[in-house]
């Protein structure tokens, strides 16, 4: 993985950061501000398979002119890969073949969890928290990536 702060200085100085959140059924994604302190969660669309779910992906980056993406890197407990690394690790490979962009990977574990928790711990209804966690966790992806970058 690369550093955060080298990461963010390959990219140029109008352009965003777009976190994902890639699941086997969902894509959660998130956008940083122009000054990339921020990050905000924007929406969680369907999979229905790489070359479709890029297709969905590409009219994104082009609205938030995003230079660069944070894809949440699902580690196990022990901080060691498996089998859902390997997906996003394809994943982004496929998207780099779509689309020169710059792709670096955060480390994502407990995002649900502690989205969820939050969420919880405020009332939301898990009806709620079922629609909204996936965008909410490529947010707390993205705002991790963010802060590490400020401390670097």
């Amino acid at each position: 993985m690369t550093k955060p702060r080298d990461f963010i200085d390959q990219i140029n100085i109008a352009q965003t950061l777009l976190g994902l959140d890639f699941g086997d059924k969902t894509i959660g994604i998130a956008v940083s501000d122009k000054s990339r302190t921020i990050a905000t969660p924007i929406i969680t669309i369907k999979r229905k398979g790489i070359i479709e779910d890029i297709e969905k992906l590409l009219p994104i980056f082009e609205e938030y002119d995003v230079g660069g993406i944070i894809l949440g890197l699902p580690l196990s407990l022990d901080g060691s890969e498996n089998k859902m690394t390997e997906k996003v690790r394809k994943f982004a490979k496929e998207l780099m073949k779509a689309k020169d962009i710059k792709i670096t990977f955060h480390d994502e574990r407990y995002s649900s969890d502690v989205i969820y928790k939050e969420l919880r711990r405020n009332s939301f209804s898990k009806e709620k928290i079922k629609k909204k966690i996936d965008q909410m966790a490529a947010s707390y992806i993205l705002q991790g990536f963010l802060d590490s970058a400020k401390l670097t």
